[in-house]
């Protein structure tokens, strides 16, 4: 009699078995317990331009590079009249890391460096514009002040500190004219300056859907060259994210994201622009890691208050790892 009952146990378990595959298959690449950066089941995507708001552990890399196109700057005689002008294009080279690290629910701690270069791409562009780089390395640190399960709020703050230099052989070849060769023309052609920034504000993420998420940002802070110099800075910046992955089970993401900033401090931004709009795709099979690209389309202004704004395109190459 036992016998004859093993068999139609062990026919019921494997039918069992077989029906409840297919449910496994069907459920969602990432738990909702191992997401690091998610609200309503959307995972938000990640942004050159908008940081998040999230107190999470994670490393992320920004390389790319791009151009500043048709560069203008006047040619003046040594009354002050301008006789001519020189034209051209400029290419940017950009590096970027930031890791992240969790220290309690209530607080993430951060450090970044970032590497820009910029150079004329043909003889007028150099004459007009020379060269720069910049060495930055920051640190910052995230307090979530309201979270809901769709919603997070969080406050942020950030000093960055720095080093320009700039090869200017326009401005060595007018100080020679002016003024002969001395020790201010050498600072002329190759020169210096520390660069420091704080920041304070406030960042935000809203889950509309498991596969659209909104998040922003709003920082106001200073911009200081010498002890003297103080400009503020304030930044505002905006970004739509959509997982295909959770519409349609295609591992694509999406994001459109928009800075601004305003005040004195915004001239001579090699990072971005004041003005900047920004398209991203990524790739979302995998709950951990996040690696895309970016186009972004900037406005940037000058220091030279002769020179005119100028436009610029450039594309990066991000990677995210949460841990």
């Amino acid at each position: 009699m036992r016998q004859q009952l093993v068999l139609p146990v062990l026919v019921a378990l494997g039918l069992t078995a077989l029906h409840a595959a297919p449910a496994r298959a069907q459920s969602p690449q990432t738990p909702e317990g191992e997401c690091h950066r998610c609200l309503g089941e959307f995972r938000f995507l990640p942004s050159s331009i908008v940081g998040d708001p999230f107190a999470t552990t994670y490393f992320e890399n920004a390389t790319g590079g791009g151009m500043a196109l048709d560069l203008k700057v006047p040619v003046r005689n040594l009354a002050g009249e301008t006789v001519d002008s020189l034209r051209g294009d400029i290419g940017f080279l950009l590096l970027d890391f930031t890791y992240q690290k969790s220290v309690a629910r209530w607080l993430a701690l951060r450090t970044n460096v970032t590497a820009i270069g910029r150079v004329g791409t043909s003889t007028e562009a150099v004459v007009a514009s020379g060269a720069s780089a910049a060495f930055a390395g920051s640190l910052g640190a995230t307090v979530p002040l309201l979270s809901r399960p769709s919603f997070l709020v969080s406050a942020v703050g950030d000093l960055r500190s720095g080093k320009e230099y700039e090869i200017d052989p326009y401005g060595f070849a007018r100080s020679i004219v002016d003024d002969g060769y001395s020790a201010e023309a050498k600072e002329t052609l190759l020169g210096s300056v520390k660069v420091n920034r704080w920041s304070l504000g406030v960042r935000g993420a809203w889950a509309l859907q498991p596969w659209i998420g909104l998040s922003g940002l709003v920082e106001s802070g200073l911009v200081t060259k010498t002890s003297s110099d103080s400009k503020s800075l304030s930044t505002f910046a905006a970004q739509a994210a959509f997982d295909l992955d959770r519409r349609f089970q295609f591992p694509l993401g999406i994001s459109l994201a928009y800075r601004g900033q305003v005040g004195e401090g915004r001239k001579g931004n090699l990072n971005g622009g004041y003005r900047t709009i920004e398209t991203g795709l990524y790739y979302t099979g995998r709950s951990a890691f996040v690696i895309g690209g970016e186009a972004l389309f900037s406005r940037l202004a000058s220091r030279d208050a002769s020179v005119e704004d100028l436009d610029a395109l450039q594309i990066r190459l991000l990677t995210r790892i949460d841990f």
